[in-house]
């Protein structure tokens, strides 16, 4: 009997010992876990890059009397998408084959703001600045005073967009 007292006592000993390591491996691991710490991190700003704006393919054709649409490819360098609010339509310019045309015979309408929404032009991605094909609906007019000198030309419209970095 005596050696089953001993054998109770040796496993109380260890058990004892067991739960003491334990608890405090538990008490170290909370301990790890609730530490804190203090620091500063940094961040810096980029520098936007103006979009360009080149002259696109008109879906319809300039006529006296007549409206037709100004088409433009809007391109954007920046990691960002960037939202142009509007479009502003400026000075008219005829090619140099049709130089006798009277320019004053057009007009244009500005600001141009695709009914409000404005248009997003996707940001650069790799080595390819992002794109938009923008089309002017019924942005350029020709009044009845257009010459002979007008048939055949291409004019050009000075554009301007405005808009914000991101939408």
């Amino acid at each position: 009997m005596r050696t089953f007292r001993f054998a109770n006592k040796r496993k109380r000993t260890v058990l004892v010992l067991a739960l003491l390591i334990g608890g405090s491996a538990i008490g170290v691991a909370i301990a790890a876990w609730t530490t804190g710490g203090s620091g500063s991190g940094q961040a810096s700003a980029g520098t936007a890059v103006s979009m360009t704006i080149s002259a696109g393919t008109p879906s319809t054709s300039l006529y006296p009397t007549a409206s037709a649409d100004v088409a433009a490819v809007v391109s954007n360098p920046n990691p960002y998408k960037v939202h142009v609010s509007s479009i502003a339509l400026g000075a008219i310019t005829v090619d140099g084959g049709h130089s006798g045309c009277n320019t004053g015979s057009v007009s244009v309408t500005s600001p141009e703001t695709n009914s409000g929404a404005g248009w997003d032009v996707p940001a650069k991605s790799g080595g390819v600045n992002g794109s938009l094909n923008v089309d002017l609906a019924s942005a350029i007019s020709m009044s009845n005073a257009a010459n002979d000198s007008c048939q055949g030309a291409t004019f050009t419209v000075a554009l301007t967009a405005t808009g914000a970095s991101t939408p």
